[in-house]
């Protein structure tokens, strides 16, 4: 188990030292690594129910990285969000001027 928690430690370490400049698909990687490893530690302590408390500890450490970890993917939700909303009114504003009418039609006022 000692060799899970290492290989936990040291994917998140790397990752924090870049959290603040991450793409979208650095973080879903991460994440993508991070959750076989940590199925593999809760299998350890299913299997193996006595852990040290050095290994507690350790766990304990990666586990306090979560709320800065899940601030990042919320912040990078809603740069996303923003960026999909201006997609839309921009293309919103732009069939505003797009014409639908045929070439030989003609476009008539009526005064009331």
């Amino acid at each position: 188990m000692d060799n899970y928690i290492e290989q936990l430690e040291k994917l998140t370490i790397s990752f924090m030292d870049s959290i603040e400049i991450c793409s979208y698909e650095e973080v879903e990687e991460f994440i993508t690594k991070r959750q076989p490893i940590v199925d593999l530690i809760n299998i350890e302590l299913q299997n193996k129910e006595v852990s040290t408390e050095d290994q507690k500890d350790r766990i304990k450490r990666v586990l306090e990285l979560d709320p800065v970890i899940l601030r990042r993917m919320e912040s990078l939700l809603l740069e996303a969000r923003e960026w999909l909303y201006n997609r839309r009114q921009a293309a919103t504003q732009r069939s505003a001027y797009e014409s639908n009418l045929s070439p030989g039609s003609i476009l008539m006022d009526r005064r009331k």
